[in-house]
């Protein structure tokens, strides 16, 4: 009987290893929310913190911030799926 090499996925290469680790990370597109007082506020999410909607709508917030309230900062940030998720 002859002798039958059996391949092993601890024997490949670090070459192969590292193209096929590389394909499942995704870079995720960046997304901005507009929050007062760290609480978002906003439905949208943009692309673009100088997106004019997103200003529009930080605007919006801010004259209720400041005419109903007790004047909460405001502002545009980056969207974060734990702090900043709609329920």
């Amino acid at each position: 009987m002859g002798k039958t090499t059996k391949t092993d996925s601890k024997t490949a290469t670090p070459e192969s290893q590292l193209a096929t680790s590389g394909q499942t990370a995704e870079a995720r597109p960046v997304k901005y929310v507009v929050v007062r007082d760290g609480y978002r506020v906003s439905d949208k999410e943009y692309s673009d913190p100088a997106d004019p909607a997103a200003i529009a709508e930080r605007d919006f917030w801010t004259h209720i911030s400041k005419d109903r309230s007790y004047g909460e900062p405001v502002s545009i940030v980056q969207y974060d799926s734990k702090k900043h998720r709609t329920w």
